[in-house]
């Protein structure tokens, strides 16, 4: 039973920057609370604040950071001298920072970080989320309410501060889960009270999957592969060197592609969100060698503006090889089989989870002569290899829905 006096519910993520698996992390936490919170005020935390205007759940939307100062030095030209006179800025600017911060949580019962990778320092520096995020679960605390984190990604953080301020936060919760093993070894390593924390599944499995369309069984062996692209640019790296990974990249994706299509498979192209990952799928759609299985229908990219539409356009293939991770769960929760070409370990932690670890391939350095072989060696299996899929696949959401019961509706 659902404790009344949790009358006001925060949740604090990355839900503004066109990543389609935090959105489908957000809704599958919305329909988790208002199954259980039908008369709570829900308020969403994110940057820009206007992350969910489309979703009436929201009454109130606030942003992480209540006094912004990047603006301020958007004149500097060099990124190093930028970035250091804005942290200064920000580290002066925090005593009142805290206190608006303070007033604006007032009243919040509950502030919940649920899922997503939000605790690394993917594209982003100490100033961002791992100071707002302290900041903000201080500020709760501070005012009597909650903390909880649900089912988070957690890791890799090269900066020291971000380390710092990701541990301050994470070690004022009442409750943590981590979504991956490795997560969960990162908090330990940095020195969060993770002892007795669980690892349970990512929230996106809790997503109910009703849709006939989304139900469509594979056809084996497999006719339409997806290709899960990323505009990946390395990790953290200077933009020359990321130019050289996405080069590299981009042109073993190239003779993946032109292999399937020559071998007369169809070729979907899916990506993970809304910006980056444009640009390897209109790179491939462009290139000459293609243009004829573009015409023939035979290499297709469908616009994607939502996790549904990834949903659907996954639904249409029997299998995928996929660099993001919300495109390997999408797959697995809709029961296809994957090979996943990875930037992160949280990929590999839920391929062998799910039975499929030796299909697991770095981002830098696959072989796509090795991805064409295990791809052969599954096409002549007899069956999709989906019997682990379908067993983690139902103690997933029944795990999730006991976190749910026993955590997120009791203060």
């Amino acid at each position: 039973m659902a404790d009344k006096n949790l009358k006001k519910i925060a949740l604090f993520g990355l839900f503004g920057v066109n990543n389609i698996g935090n959105e489908a992390t957000l809704a599958a936490t919305v329909q988790a609370i208002k199954a259980r919170f039908s008369f709570a005020n829900l308020i969403i935390v994110s940057e820009p604040p206007n992350a969910a205007s489309g979703l009436g759940e929201f009454r109130t939307q606030m942003p992480h950071d209540v006094m912004p100062v990047a603006r301020c030095v958007q004149w500097i030209r060099f990124y190093w001298l930028r970035e250091g006179c804005r942290g200064f800025l920000q580290l002066l600017t925090e005593p009142l920072r805290w206190l608006r911060t303070r007033r604006l949580a007032r009243g919040i019962d509950l502030l919940l970080i649920a899922g997503t990778g939000i605790a690394d320092d993917f594209y982003q520096g100490p100033f961002d989320v791992p100071h707002h995020l302290k900041r903000w679960c201080s500020a709760v605390r501070a005012n009597g309410g909650s903390v909880k984190f649900l089912s988070i990604g957690a890791g890799p953080v090269d900066h020291p501060l971000s380390i710092r301020w990701f541990r301050e936060a994470m070690n004022m919760a009442d409750y943590r889960s981590y979504r991956e093993r490795s997560s969960h070894k990162f908090a330990m390593d940095i020195g969060i009270h993770a002892e007795n924390d669980a690892v349970l599944p990512d929230m996106v499995f809790s997503l109910p999957v009703t849709d006939p369309e989304l139900l469509r069984p594979v056809q084996w062996p497999p006719r339409t592969i997806g290709i899960g692209v990323m505009g990946y640019l390395g990790w953290n790296v200077n933009r020359e060197a990321g130019e050289r990974i996405y080069a590299g990249y981009i042109e073993k994706l190239r003779l993946l592609v032109g292999e399937l299509i020559r071998r007369g498979h169809a070729v979907r192209l899916v990506v993970g969100t809304r910006g980056a990952d444009q640009r390897p799928v209109t790179d491939l759609l462009a290139m000459p060698e293609f243009q004829a299985a573009v015409a023939a229908g035979s290499l297709v990219a469908s616009p994607m503006k939502s996790y549904l539409d990834v949903l659907a356009d996954i639904a249409k293939t029997d299998l995928l090889i996929a660099t993001r991770f919300h495109n390997v769960l999408f797959a697995l929760l809709l029961e296809r089989p994957v090979v996943s070409i990875e930037y992160a370990a949280k990929n590999t932690d839920l391929m062998v989870e799910m039975g499929l670890g030796r299909y697991c391939h770095s981002i830098e350095t696959f072989d796509p002569v090795t991805v064409l072989a295990q791809f052969d060696e599954l096409k002549q299996l007899p069956e999709a290899p989906l019997r682990v899929v379908r067993e983690r696949l139902g103690q997933y959401r029944e795990a999730l829905e006991f976190q749910y019961d026993m955590l997120v509706t009791r203060k």
